[in-house]
């Protein structure tokens, strides 16, 4: 996926609905950012992703969606791997739609990793759990 269709495909999501904002992290990297929020209040807000996925992970637990609501609005995580995607929109009865586009969008972004990390390699990379 080149840069050019990454952004884009996340600017679709961006777009979508009430959707007002969009965060996509691997591990502790930063990979897309465009919301409403200053730099210091995403960088808080991936150490926060990481302490609750560690939370689940210490209970044994491996959820792939979280939804909270908020004064003001609503914030869908979807957890893929070492992906963390964060979307924040409006209309909370949007969020299996947000959530089946934002999915789809992780699932082909890590599909086309593997599939160049393939290639670079052995030829014989292990299929993720997607």
């Amino acid at each position: 996926m080149t840069p050019e269709t990454f952004a884009s495909a996340l600017s679709a999501i961006r777009h979508a609905g009430s959707v007002y904002g969009v965060i996509l992290t691997r591990g502790h990297e930063l990979l897309f950012q465009d919301t409403p929020l200053a730099a210091d209040r995403v960088a808080e807000l991936a150490t926060t992703l990481d302490d609750i996925v560690y939370y689940f992970e210490q209970e044994k637990r491996s959820p792939d969606q979280l939804v909270f609501g908020y004064d003001g609005g609503n914030l869908l995580i979807l957890l893929l791997g070492d992906f963390r995607m964060v979307v924040f929109h409006h209309q909370a009865d949007e969020v299996d739609f947000v959530a089946r586009a934002s999915r789809a969008f992780l699932k082909d972004h890590a599909m086309d990793l593997l599939a160049h990390e393939w290639a670079a390699g052995s030829g014989s990379a292990p299929v993720p759990a997607v």
